[in-house]
């Protein structure tokens, strides 16, 4: 029945939901040895993935399905950019986007071409990981990293007066999907896809800054 996807979705990735908290950048970050610099490196190729979701979203909202989850509200993009500016400066333009973004935002184009429904999957792990736990990492990094609210715009939702209302709202649309089998099956693969490759731009990027890849 449709009204159980959100219990296939969780079942489909709990561990991957866990390892994107729990390894790599994320993990480093989160503890307080990270800094302020691979910090912005992060946001700057998380920008690009939001991006492309935003962008699709968009392009697609004629579609029935991902008419209902193209949010401007919701939309991180244009904060995250105001971010990476504070956090890098100038030199942002020169940063190098990592192999895993860019695999990252070349399958979000795919899909967004191929089967735009499966776009959704994106937007739900990214949108509901920032609005269920944004706040946590807002304070972590704010008191780690000392880094003062303009360069943390990413995890603030001025347009949105109740999170809570807001993410139940997101989880009765996920619900009321109207896909068919297959099309059911592809998206909860989507979701995990979704997770794969947000751990793979974490990892890559301790691998690159920090000498080793999480295990």
């Amino acid at each position: 029945m449709k009204d159980e996807i959100m219990k296939e979705i969780r079942a489909t990735s709990e561990t991957l939901h866990d390892m994107a908290e729990h390894t790599g950048f994320i993990k480093r970050l989160l503890k307080g040895d990270a800094n302020t610099k691979t910090y912005g490196e992060y946001i700057y190729n998380l920008y690009f993935v939001y991006k492309a979701i935003e962008d699709n979203l968009e392009k697609n909202k004629d579609n029935k399905v991902v008419e209902k989850f193209a949010i401007p509200k919701v939309y991180r993009a244009e904060e995250m950019l105001k971010d990476v500016k504070y956090l890098l400066g100038d030199d942002y333009k020169n940063t190098e986007l990592l192999m895993s973004t860019k695999v990252f935002v070349n399958r979000i184009n795919v899909v967004g071409k191929e089967q735009p429904e499966l776009l959704i999957a994106h937007a739900y792990t990214r949108y509901l990981a920032d609005l269920f736990g944004g706040r946590t990492i807002f304070e972590i990094v704010k008191k780690h990293y000392n880094i003062p609210d303009e360069g943390l715009n990413y995890y603030m939702f001025p347009k949105i007066d109740n999170l809570r209302a807001f993410v139940m709202d997101y989880h009765g649309k996920l619900n009321e999907m109207e896909l068919c089998d297959s099309l059911r099956e592809k998206f909860l693969n989507e979701v995990a896809i979704s997770y794969i490759y947000n751990v793979s731009i974490s990892n890559e990027l301790e691998f690159i800054r920090y000498g080793k890849e999480d295990k």
